[in-house]
């Protein structure tokens, strides 16, 4: 009897074993069956918080591009419960191949953040580099990388609205230094493609407004000389009868909107709302919404569902791009020019106006 008890006790025990083993081989089944949970689609693991890291090829303070995006970093960790590392690379650009691979190399962060033509090929080389490394690329655009989602911005769209924004500005008879002159300034911050695109917007707009607008153009040759930026600035004021200036120069612009702002004229901001800056003197801001496309990257991060590989392109019509229509806006735009504006960005967004940009 004891040892036929003690074979029935055995095998109870190993049809129990058997179960125990079961469940859990299907319970990691459904875990590693769930994107959300899943390393490579990004989601969270086990309750640990996801780390993003962001490399900012320049310094933060300029109250306009980099500044936008750590806003959108900053909510994700607030919303989001990401954990977040900004480094700063600083304005020598022989100092940012090593500084982001750095990043890269000490495989703490879930996913890297950077941007902007300059970064395009040094972080080309470090995703093949480094395969498993995950990159949101803002501004510009990696092809063929499945490890590189590009979010790019019809900077030609923002821009379109500017240009006639600003066609309208010289020629109004309704704002008190708005010169007799049909001439607007753009000051760049490199003669390159993607600040060049702004610049192509910026004239197809002017003309939509009125063919016989003239721009004149200067380029910085950086994104940080103030004093460069304002010194052009001024010379469009006062010897080529520019009375509205567009900056698309990150912080050195802001020396175009001191400039403005000195002269009594008018310029218009980039990439955030600069409108408060100077208030009259900045009439609008085209802005690239890096902020909130920024938290929307990281929040199809977390939910697995960034498409890793492709590229998406935000303009007017997908919301990636727009005017600042703050209380400013409302107190010093004429009521003419804010209606012709919301009737232009109603033709963009129904595909009735077209706007052509440089890059391919």
């Amino acid at each position: 009897m004891n040892i036929r008890f003690g074979k029935w006790m055995l095998t109870v025990c190993l049809a129990a074993m058997l179960t125990v083993l079961a469940a859990c081989g299907n319970n990691n089944a459904g875990n590693a069956g769930n994107p959300a949970n899943s390393p490579e689609a990004g989601g969270e693991q086990a309750g640990k918080k996801l780390k993003v890291g962001y490399y900012v090829n320049a310094t933060l303070g300029d109250k306009s591009f980099f500044d936008s995006v750590k806003r959108g970093v900053d909510q994700a960790v607030a919303e989001l419960g990401y954990e977040a590392k900004t480094i700063e690379g600083g304005t020598n650009q022989a100092d940012w191949p090593a500084g982001l691979e750095s990043m890269v190399a000490s495989k703490e962060y879930d996913v890297i953040l950077v941007g902007t033509s300059q970064m395009t090929e040094i972080v080309r080389d470090l995703a093949q580099r480094y395969p498993d490394q995950k990159f949101i690329f803002f501004d510009d655009a990696i092809k063929d990388m499945p490890n590189v989602y590009s979010m790019t911005y019809s900077q030609s769209d923002g821009s379109f609205l500017a240009g006639a924004f600003a066609a309208m500005v010289t020629t109004s008879q309704e704002l008190e230094a708005a010169n007799p002159d049909k001439v607007i300034g753009f000051v760049g911050g490199m003669d390159i493609p993607v600040i060049n695109d702004f610049k192509a917007g910026y004239e197809q707009g002017a003309k939509y407004i009125d063919p016989e607008v003239k721009i004149v153009t200067s380029y910085i040759g950086d994104f940080a000389n103030a004093p460069k930026a304002k010194e052009l600035a001024l010379a469009q004021y006062n010897s080529q009868k520019v009375d509205i200036v567009y900056q698309v120069a990150a912080a050195a612009g802001l020396g175009v909107l001191e400039a403005g702002n000195e002269q009594g004229k008018y310029t218009i901001g980039v990439d955030s709302n600069q409108n408060p800056l100077y208030p009259g003197s900045v009439l609008t801001s085209m802005m690239k919404n890096l902020d909130t496309t920024t938290f929307r990257a990281l929040k199809m991060f977390k939910e697995g569902t960034l498409p890793f590989g492709t590229q998406e392109v935000l303009g007017v019509k997908e919301g990636g791009v727009g005017l600042a229509k703050d209380e400013l806006y409302e107190q010093y735009v004429p009521q003419s020019i804010r209606d012709k504006m919301d009737e232009i960005e109603e033709k963009m967004v129904a595909g009735e106006i077209k706007v052509e940009s440089i890059l391919k």
